[in-house]
């Protein structure tokens, strides 16, 4: 057999049916039945070593016989139907195999009319990955220290090591055209794989599928045989069979000869990875190696995936902080914008006066703004203009992005060395006024693990077939001509900016088109503060929404670990004392209240949605004020409540006024922190036809000339926050026909709110 670089089709390897490879990996074995008969269609030859009887004496029997009717039973009584992605669900059972009890431990699972069994056996005693403390500590405290998304994954790579004990563990991210780079490590090892890229066809599109659709997959030995699948009839169940069996979600699928040629090209004898899910997608994986087999009981595996998730939370929660920062600095600008032009500021002057936090929100380093027929240029910029027709059919509300115009955009090579990518946004519906943003040629290297070619490697018998890399040596591709890559969160900045930018320059060609109309100025008015009114309730609902996506995020995955510890300790038989159950229920239900109480904020903000109800007021305070007390971390005061007995009910919402009160008392805990008396008293009366309460402090204070713009958006006044808590007290305050403001005193703050006893405001 001989080896030639060629210029092959790496899409061949998309298009391996791994799925219906028609085998398992040795350490385990598989039944599979019809899932309306339940009688058994496919068994592997390994089912001998876990059943007691050969495969072909297992196939046509129903599985009552094989299993036992009470394992049968409890089987059906658990969910079958695979998760999107999956996860390992254990099933342990018993069998009386040649007069000895033997457990197992299953995975069964529904899928394409089969009902799959998995088995390994079963580990006894409880998983020691629960009884390591100091591993417990680590994971609790340093996953969620991280406040980047690098730091995030070396501390995960550490900790997956110390968990699995491989020799090497990576993170692997994806970029957008699909190829992969290291971007942390942890390994035993002298040589690193960090920084290094993997070109895309190394994971082609069936490898991707599954790793999106499972996961965790494990590989303990590498070279081990795999075990056939017998089909009923006769005949292996792989892709060459009238009948294959599906394996998308199997756990002990055996590895594609590709993939091992792959490893063993690396030198690696076990594998394992875990996937990163991120907003839906797959953003990358946990790459495991093991310079030999490396056999793990299945609870490591579990914790893996448990570990996995957490991970893939956390990063996603980082990602979404990262963008939802970048769109609030948008906003402001954005804000900045409007207040200037409501100050009669031209527009075109508005936008030459932010120029540079323009091109900062995208990157830029050049800009060109089209307006009223005239052209004015910022920055570096091409000689000559590109054309940028070719952006026309990619335009997404208005805004266009690429890190490589084409050739035939530009006069010449300079102009694309200034010019390499643009960000084209349309301000008016004839596309005649625009703003463009150049982002200058980005020369970089890549460093890649290996050339990126396959080979085909031509068999004895003249067949043909691709062969992946043998080499993996440092290899350098220098890229021009491309500027920095345009990212989703670039994207909404720049969406957001538009959206801006087009409704004002429409109440500009508005104005000019009605001003010689003397009578039509009451409208143009009417209108322009129509469309500015929009704009801002637009604004507030995206953040609302993003605001509520990046908690809820979190808060669902918190639910899912708590359920999944709770389940880990049945599977294990631990009984759980009542008093830990009702903690644990009750975590879940706070879960469930605090995404409850985003989703009727968000719903408030975005419509001006109220649930008016005939409240106890002096109930809501109190919860207010406990949770407020209870989610601080700092020290707690002295707590005084003065509220008469017997206030009148008022018609509220619950939910939004509780909110006003926890947030008055979180701004109010910090401003004491460092006092040395702490001191927080909460008040509420009746003042004729309302009731007023009042949260006072002892602490620094509110700072001289600060007054005014307390309750303004994004004016962070007595927290290292957003400065959106106290411009949302008084949008709920008064959506309920109240007022709130700050009442001066010689020490501490005041903050004070009225409700009306009877109110016929309902937003």
């Amino acid at each position: 057999m001989r080896i030639r670089p060629t210029s092959v089709d790496l899409s061949a390897c998309d298009t391996e049916p791994i799925h219906i490879i028609g085998a398992v990996q040795p350490h385990g074995a598989l039944l599979a039945a019809d899932a309306q008969t339940l009688v058994t269609e496919y068994a592997s030859r390994s089912v001998e070593d876990y059943l007691g009887l050969k495969a072909e004496a297992a196939i046509g029997r129903p599985l009552s016989a094989l299993l036992g009717e009470e394992n049968i039973d409890a089987l059906l009584s658990r969910p079958l139907d695979a998760l999107k992605p999956d996860l390992i669900k254990p099933w342990f059972l018993s069998l009386e195999v040649e007069g000895k009890t033997r457990r197992l431990e299953c995975f069964p699972h529904r899928h394409q009319g089969s009902l799959i069994l998995e088995f390994v056996a079963f580990e006894e005693g409880p998983a020691l990955v629960w009884e390591e403390d100091l591993l417990r500590q680590r994971i609790i405290s340093q996953l969620i220290t991280p406040r980047t998304l690098a730091e995030l994954a070396r501390v995960s790579a550490e900790i997956i090591r110390d968990v699995t004990g491989f020799d090497r563990v990576m993170i692997y991210r994806f970029a957008a055209d699909k190829h992969g780079e290291v971007i942390a490590e942890s390994t035993v090892r002298p040589d690193s794989f960090l920084g290094l890229h993997y070109p895309a066809s190394d994971i082609p599109d069936p490898a991707r599928r599954h790793f999106a659709l499972n996961v965790i997959r494990s590989i303990p030995d590498i070279n081990a045989p795999p075990s056939p699948i017998l089909a009923r009839g006769g005949g292996i169940a792989d892709a060459d069979h009238s009948a294959p069996l599906d394996l998308t979600y199997s756990k002990l699928r055996a590895v594609a000869p590709v993939h091992i040629e792959y490893l063993n090209n690396m030198g690696v004898g076990a594998s394992m990875s875990i996937s990163l899910i991120s907003n839906d997608d797959l953003w990358g994986l946990v790459a495991c190696h093991h310079y030999g087999p490396l056999h793990l009981p299945w609870s490591r595996f579990r914790f893996c995936e448990l570990l996995g998730g957490t991970i893939s939370s956390l990063l996603q929660s980082l990602e979404n902080t990262q963008q939802l920062h970048q769109s609030i600095s948008a906003e402001r600008t954005a804000s900045h914008i409007e207040s200037r032009f409501r100050d009669g500021t031209k527009l075109g002057d508005i936008i030459c006066e932010h120029a540079c936090a323009l091109m900062e929100h995208s990157g830029a380093q050049g800009m060109t703004l089209r307006l009223a027929g005239s052209e004015r240029h910022f920055g570096r910029v091409p000689p000559a203009v590109p054309d940028f027709s070719a952006l026309d059919d990619q335009l997404v509300e208005g805004v266009a992005a690429t890190d490589s115009l084409p050739v035939g955009s530009y006069v010449d090579a300079a102009d694309r060395r200034a010019a390499a990518g643009v960000a084209l946004l349309v301000l008016s519906e004839d596309r005649q006024d625009q703003l463009v943003l150049y982002r200058e040629e980005f020369e970089h290297t890549i460093k890649w693990a290996g050339k990126p070619d396959k080979f085909e490697r031509v068999n004895e018998d003249g067949t043909v077939r691709l062969s992946p890399r043998g080499s993996f040596a440092l290899w350098r591709e220098e890229r021009r001509g491309r500027s920095q890559p345009f990212t989703q969160s670039d994207m909404e900045a720049l969406r957001i900016l538009r959206r801006a930018l087009f409704a004002l320059n429409s109440l500009v060609r508005e104005r000019a088109a009605v001003a010689a109309q003397k009578e039509a100025e009451a409208e143009e008015a009417r209108l322009r503060m129509m469309v500015l009114e929009a704009t801002r309730k637009s604004s507030l609902g995206e953040l609302a929404s993003a605001l509520a996506h990046e908690l809820n995020q979190p808060l669902a995955a918190v639910t899912n670990y708590i359920n999944a510890c709770r389940q880990e300790l049945r599977n294990y038989g631990v009984a759980v004392p009542d008093r830990v159950s009702a903690l644990i229920d009750n975590a879940v239900a706070e879960s469930a209240r605090a995404a409850d109480l985003m989703r009727r904020l968000r719903n408030f903000i975005a419509e001006g949605e109220l649930v008016l109800d005939e409240v106890d007021l002096s109930q809501i305070i109190r919860q207010g004020v406990r949770l407020a007390l209870d989610s601080s971390k700092w020290p707690k005061p002295e707590v005084e409540f003065d509220i008469v007995p017997d206030l009148p009910a008022v018609q509220a919402d619950r939910v939004q006024i509780g909110q006003v009160v926890l947030n008055l008392v979180r701004n109010s805990l910090p401003a004491m922190a460092n006092e040395k008396e702490r001191r927080l008293r909460i008040s509420a009366f009746g003042v004729g036809e309302a009731i007023e309460v009042a949260v006072i402090d002892t602490g620094h204070g509110i700072p001289a000339g600060m007054e005014e713009r307390l309750f303004e958006p994004f004016h962070a006044s007595t927290t290292s926050g957003m400065g959106v808590g106290l411009s949302l007290c008084r949008t709920i305050v008064q959506a309920h026909g109240g007022r709130i403001w700050s009442r001066a005193r010689p020490s501490g703050a005041e903050f004070v709110f009225t409700l009306p006893i009877r109110s016929t405001h309902v937003g």
